[in-house]
């Protein structure tokens, strides 16, 4: 019975249900994420759905903070051309906690956070039985630097999502000339 329980705790130990904890300010104030962003790299625990024209490959290149909600200003590639959407995801009772409805409901958390630099917003989709867990980096700049870069994969690994899951978006279409 106990190497049942020791199986079971080193499962969720592992898996992608870590604890979200925030930023590591608890009074940190979210206004400050608002502002122009280059999505910089992503990580999935499903990555063929983060394929350059998959649904999940989602561009952030704005967030407007609300008092009640973040809207996020994006690109998606569909049919090879950058399509402009906003998506809103509103507050939840929990710290950096928010709800997304895009293909069905998605709990969003604001992760790791520097204003200036970087942000990593960990996204939460259940649908048929099964977690679909996204990681996004974003920068302020259309590069990353090697230090955000390795406290993002580092972040990924401590999430259960290692480098193969993790794509650098920088090498990519990002849809940078249908930005506004």
């Amino acid at each position: 019975m106990s190497l049942l329980l020791l199986a079971v705790g080193l499962t969720l130990l592992s898996s992608t249900q870590a604890r979200h904890w925030g930023p590591q300010d608890p009074n940190f104030n979210e206004t400050l994420v608002g502002g122009n962003w280059f999505s910089a790299a992503m990580a999935s625990n499903q990555p063929q759905l983060m394929k350059a024209a998959g649904a999940r490959r989602i561009l952030i290149h704005h967030i407007q903070v609300t008092p009640r909600a973040l809207r996020f200003h994006l690109h998606q590639r569909i049919n090879g051309v950058c399509v402009p959407t906003v998506m809103t995801a509103n507050k939840t009772k929990k710290k950096f906690q928010y709800l997304l409805e895009y293909i069905g409901q998605n709990r969003v958390f604001l992760e790791k956070v520097d204003p200036k630099s970087y942000a990593i917003i960990c996204t939460h989709h259940k649908a048929r039985g099964r977690e679909m867990v996204v990681v996004t980096l974003l920068s302020r700049t259309p590069e990353v630097s090697r230090d955000t870069l390795r406290m993002f994969l580092s972040y990924c690994r401590k999430h259960g999502l290692h480098e193969p899951s993790v794509i650098d978006l920088t090498r990519t279409d990002r849809c940078l000339h249908a930005r506004q």
